[in-house]
């Protein structure tokens, strides 16, 4: 797989016509860049989320967590 197929699977759409025109290990770097950022928002939303539900009183987290998760 190529810096710029890496690039597109990393945003999960195709990059702006003028990213192509990088060099192959510029677009390979930015494509783990962006894996990275996906990475660490995963991270800190689940820890907003569960910062968040110690708010809600114990006996119905559950209830709560099921509800807004699935």
């Amino acid at each position: 797989m190529d810096g710029l197929d890496q690039l597109r699977d990393a945003l999960r759409a195709e990059p702006p016509a003028g990213i192509a025109a990088l060099p192959e290990d510029t677009l390979a770097d930015l494509a783990g860049l962006v894996r990275e950022a996906r990475r660490n928002q995963a991270q800190q939303l689940g820890e907003a989320f569960e910062a968040t539900l110690k708010h809600v009183p114990f006996p119905v987290r559950g209830i709560v967590r099921k509800v807004l998760v699935g």
